[in-house]
């Protein structure tokens, strides 16, 4: 969807209904929708007398509390990456290394052979 096209979902939250536009499918409005509808109900399940200002509050810090575990645990996740994609590149140089010292011995090896086969060590 571009820029200046915007979809939009006919919703309902605790009870009321919402016309909602943005840049992402209908479905997914209404799905999103839904799901903050869940979250509230069940934040107003353990407390019926609510005001509705207050359960948009928790709600939200609801909401926020998800979003900043879910940036911590990415950020975390990507120096992981990075400590991995690190810790390749060093194996990657040292078998780099233990090929080039292989060939070297096995053309050292095969140099040794040939000497034997020539006599050299009589």
């Amino acid at each position: 969807m571009t820029k200046n096209n915007y979809d939009k979902a006919e919703v309902e939250i605790l009870g009321e209904n919402y016309t909602i536009k943005g840049d992402e499918s209908s479905e997914y409005i209404a799905e999103l929708a839904n799901y903050v509808d869940q979250e509230l109900k069940g934040i107003r399940e353990y407390n019926s007398s609510i005001s509705k200002i207050r359960l948009m509050i928790l709600g939200m810090m609801n909401f926020a509390n998800k979003v900043y575990k879910s940036n911590v645990r990415y950020e975390n996740l990507k120096k992981e990456n990075n400590n991995i994609e690190s810790n390749y590149n060093e194996l990657v140089v040292k078998y780099n290394e233990l090929k080039e010292k292989h060939q070297n011995l096995k053309e050292e090896y095969n140099e040794f052979l040939e000497l034997l086969d020539e006599g050299g060590f009589e």
